[in-house]
């Protein structure tokens, strides 16, 4: 194994599979003997083989059934937004819903009733149009009577159906459980073509260099999709699902989620509980220590912060990993004290992380490694939503400060703690390419802006090690995953250009050439 612990060997330039695993590894002319009749020869032409890329934080299920409609993330006013409404709505029924997704939050500013604005654009359809962050939506006042939403309604997660001052819908909806009451009379594919569809895109996100990803939700039938799809053929990625514990869940709730630990299959298992402390920046809903500069971000998703520690503990007591999405400073701080809490034994049972970690100030850098919490973070967040003279929306609403303290990924590798790496796709491209580019730069590859806080630059090891020791080691399959060594699983990825020493545009874009996943291959660059 390399001094730097990345999971291969120098040395070595062939490796045998059987089953699943690895048998062996070494120089060509060493393993000769391990060749058969029924023996494949795959040969990479001079490219580099690490452990199989793992994207630590997507929603691939629920991912693949918000991607519907319009791609709206390159509006920018209401103008545009009427424009593409407008003619979105020309090829359509007079009552067919007219939906999108990746819509700018910012938006909402210049909007007034969204509900009418839409009505209008779209010719009187129903219209449905998802934020970039997933965390909110704008819709028309026929999406809003089909739904039944005539007016505000408590959650207990502090979602909001915005209204105003007459107590009237203005047609944007804030966090999940206000958007699920829209999402909830939109029409289905029907399944055989959703599972179709779900399969070509697992295809395509092994083509991006993945042969796993993490899982942070198991939302309705989400379970029943990988069981189904899984009975049709093989996955092509290893799956480890974390569902969610919303926010107010009650015992019954928590022993629900709690029960779901068993349920697994070939490549998929469910492995630990998701949940929200906060919301998202962008849409005024973190949880900030000071509120942001309008006012918003003024308090968690619990309704009792106690509340969420105690079901941290109720998990903890029982050995099962948690991973808490928690943005605002206020709110990491939160789930850094509920971990403290836990008497060590208890703490080191399960491997418990922290996703997102947006801002972060310097007396909690040090924090993680102290604990032993793991720190999940997303790069390319860093460099899509922010923008290094901090003119961007979110820069703007945490102010200067607090924007200076965002995604600190150096500050938080630097203190020794493994960093995991992922997309949050849909939010992001899962392609992992863009990830690596993005933690090595903070900035995309191929475009020539200003690195995004670029003191916050990871090297390329610890970049990799991020998708791939450090995705095992968060789930406690370290000993199994995460290396190319004898008697691992044979998960792999072949790259084109060396990982290590590339130039970032073209390890942002150069092709891989080769994924396996469970000793299948699910990718292979045509020649």
């Amino acid at each position: 194994m390399r001094p730097d612990g990345l999971g291969w060997r120098e040395d070595a330039d062939c490796l045998a599979l059987a089953g699943g695993k690895i048998c062996a590894l070494g120089r060509a002319a060493e393993m000769a003997a391990w060749r058969g009749p029924g023996t494949e020869m795959i040969d990479l032409a001079g490219g580099y083989l690490t452990p199989g890329l793992v994207d630590g934080h997507a929603h691939p299920i629920q991912g693949h059934d918000l991607q519907i409609g319009l791609d709206l993330a390159e509006v920018r006013d209401m103008g545009q937004l009427r424009a593409a409404l407008a003619q979105a709505a020309s090829a359509l029924p007079p009552d067919a819903w007219l939906q999108g997704h990746g819509l700018d939050p910012s938006l909402l500013a210049q909007a007034g009733h969204p509900a009418d604005e839409l009505e209008a654009a779209a010719g009187g359809r129903p219209v449905f149009l998802l934020f970039f962050d997933y965390h909110g939506a704008m819709v028309s006042r026929a999406a809003l009577a089909r739904a039944g939403i005539t007016g505000p309604r408590g959650f207990a997660s502090g979602a909001d159906i915005l209204c105003d001052a007459a107590g009237r819908p203005t047609g944007t909806l804030l966090e999940t459980e206000a958007v699920e009451l829209v999402r909830a009379v939109l029409p289905r594919l029907e399944q055989a073509a959703r599972l179709a569809s779900m399969r070509a895109l697992f295809e395509r996100m092994a083509d991006a260099g993945l042969t796993g990803m993490h899982v942070m939700d198991a939302n309705g039938d989400s379970l029943d999709c990988f069981a189904a799809l899984e009975a049709q053929a093989k996955l092509p990625l290893r799956f480890h699902i974390l569902p969610w514990v919303n926010p107010g869940a009650t015992r019954a709730e928590l022993e629900a989620v709690l029960a779901l630990q068993s349920r697994a299959g070939r490549l998929w298992r469910v492995c630990g509980a998701k949940f929200f402390i906060d919301g998202t920046i962008d849409a005024g809903t973190a949880w900030l220590h000071e509120p942001d500069t309008q006012g918003g971000s003024t308090g968690p998703h619990w309704p009792s912060p106690e509340a969420y520690s105690e079901a941290v503990r109720f998990f903890g007591e029982r050995g099962v990993h948690t991973a808490t999405h928690a943005i605002g400073d206020k709110a990491v701080r939160h789930v850094l004290d509920t971990l403290a809490s836990l008497p060590p034994p208890i703490r080191a049972a399960a491997r418990h992380r922290v996703e997102h970690i947006e801002t972060l100030p310097d007396e909690d850098v040090g924090r993680f490694a102290s604990l032993q919490v793991l720190p999940s973070m997303q790069p390319s967040h860093a460099v899509r939503y922010a923008s290094a003279d901090l003119s961007d929306p979110w820069s703007q609403r945490l102010g200067p400060v607090r924007a200076a303290r965002g995604w600190r990924t150096a500050d938080i590798a630097a203190t020794g703690v493994p960093l995991v790496l992922g997309s949050d796709w849909p939010i992001a491209p899962y392609d992992a390419r863009e990830i690596l580019a993005c933690a090595v730069a903070r900035r995309l590859p191929g475009r020539a802006l200003a690195p995004v806080g670029a003191e916050q630059t990871l090297s390329r090891a610890a970049a990799l090690a991020g998708l791939t020791r450090h995705t095992a080691y968060v789930v406690q399959e370290e000993t199994r995953l995460g290396a190319v060594l004898p008697g691992y699983d044979a998960d792999l990825t072949g790259f084109s250009v060396d990982p290590l020493n590339a130039g970032v545009d073209e390890l942002g874009t150069a092709p891989f050439r080769l994924t396996v996943s469970d000793g299948q291959v699910t990718h292979r660059l045509a020649k």
